[in-house]
């Protein structure tokens, strides 16, 4: 009885594990051919399209085609002041790296081991995963479109400019400079095609305005200081000099507080430059020298601004007096050594005119109107005449016998001071400066004469 109850039971046994055999090698089938699988699981998308049980190749040529047409339906407009350029996507190469896309897809549930692998896969059923295949593109095709733009945008800026010109005063307006940064605008453009943001884009560009501005100078309007001086037309060379520096010089606008360097504006002063040589005065003697000439456009600049009360910075007397103007009003330049500057101290601009009149040099100095009409005159008043030594006496063997040649004539030396005074309308003064003292050494004569000269 026991034999036949133990035989049942085993029997049973052998059943259960038959039935347990069979079920653990169903689902092992099963299993496997799960994970087996040369297809996209369920719940996987590419570019929004559900790519589930599809093989690499239909899955890319159905996302192939969804992302062609979006290469082909869309471009960036690109904006800037009214002008348009179209980006079109194919100009720079623009595509997708679909084929990492479908990788990284088809690797979704066959990551880590079993026990993961299904636990994705299951996941995968309930919640899908979407992914987008990123964007490429060729960033020196993209560098040269937008530097081709830039060439078109790019403009260099330009100051106003004030001219005198046939007895009127012509203005030009400034021009704002515009530099548009490749770079810049390539970054953000960039993060606009990583982004597959097709919207217009506003191209940014930098405004370079001018240091002088119409509204800086619109204020010049006549004349507020002017001087001449006469030359001899004679001398061809001084006269090509003069009538230079006076180019050099004209039409330069002067905005509050900057200062005026007689030097730099004319440049150096040599033949290159395009001074002659012509008589200058060094220490009381005239030699020849590149750029004689100048002296007398500085000069007469000087006394224009003495007029118009602006502020002299730097002037150097000469060491004799000049014919032209009077003792202690005149300043001399050399190059690198000596200038003339001045500071427009006025809160309006001011501009100068320079030229050639026949045989004059004449500077005007332009400015604001003046509701009071007040007169400037400047006094040069002679303190000390300052007497030159004994001339000097040189003996010359090749001078004929009993004779003697002036080699250098004396110069009487002075002491001078200038003052500037300015009356009203009815011509009372009203104001008295004391502008410079200058002193101009005397020179001593140079007489040569034969060896028996008994003077």
């Amino acid at each position: 009885m026991w034999v036949a109850i133990i035989s049942k039971h085993k029997i049973k046994i052998k059943l259960v594990i038959c039935v347990l055999l069979l079920i653990i090698t169903f689902f092992s089938v099963r299993i496997i051919a799960l994970l087996g699988k040369n297809t996209f699981y369920k719940g996987v998308m590419i570019e929004g399209i559900d790519v589930s049980g599809l093989s690499k190749s239909q899955a890319k040529e159905l996302v192939e085609r969804k992302l062609n047409g979006i290469i082909i339906e869309n471009s960036i407009p690109l904006y800037y002041e009214g002008q348009t350029w179209v980006l079109e996507l194919r100009d720079i190469s623009y595509g997708f790296l679909l084929d990492e896309a479908i990788e990284k897809a088809y690797a979704l549930g066959r990551e880590g081991n079993i026990i993961k692998r299904l636990k994705a896969i299951r996941e995968l059923k309930s919640k899908k995963k979407n992914l987008n295949a990123r964007a490429s593109y060729s960033k020196p095709q993209l560098e040269a479109y937008i530097t081709g733009i830039k060439n078109q945008i790019d403009q260099k800026e330009k100051n106003a400019s004030v001219m005198y010109k046939g007895g009127n005063i012509l203005f030009e307006k400034e021009v704002i400079g515009r530099i548009m940064n490749v770079d810049s605008n390539v970054n953000l453009i960039e993060n606009k095609l990583i982004g597959r943001d097709f919207s217009p884009f506003n191209l940014e560009v930098d405004l370079i305005y001018p240091r002088i501005q119409y509204d800086d100078i619109s204020g010049i309007e006549e004349v507020v200081a002017s001087f001449s001086t006469s030359f001899n037309s004679a001398n061809i060379n001084r006269t090509h000099n003069i009538k230079l520096a006076c180019e050099r010089i004209n039409n330069k606008i002067l905005l509050p507080n900057d200062v005026f360097s007689m030097d730099a504006s004319l440049g150096t002063r040599t033949k290159e430059n395009g001074f002659k040589d012509a008589p200058v005065i060094v220490n009381g003697k005239l030699i020849e020298g590149v750029g004689g000439g100048v002296c007398q456009v500085t000069t007469t600049l000087y006394v224009a601004v003495l007029e118009a009360k602006l502020e002299v910075v730097e002037r150097v007397n000469h060491s004799i007096p000049l014919g032209y103007v009077a003792a202690g009003q005149d300043a001399t330049i050399s190059e690198g050594y000596i200038d003339f500057k001045f500071r427009n101290n006025k809160d309006y601009a001011y501009l100068i005119s320079a030229s050639v009149e026949g045989n004059r040099v004449v500077i005007r100095l332009f400015g604001k109107r003046n509701a009071t009409k007040h007169k400037v005159k400047l006094k040069s008043v002679i303190t000390e005449y300052l007497n030159p030594p004994e001339a000097e006496i040189i003996i010359d063997n090749t001078l004929p016998a009993g004779t003697t040649q002036v080699e250098r004539k004396p110069v009487q030396g002075l002491k001078v001071t200038v003052y500037r005074e300015t009356y009203d309308e009815n011509n009372r003064l009203i104001e008295r400066e004391k502008i410079s003292e200058d002193v101009y050494q005397p020179v001593r004569g140079r007489i040569r004469v034969s060896p028996d000269y008994s003077g």
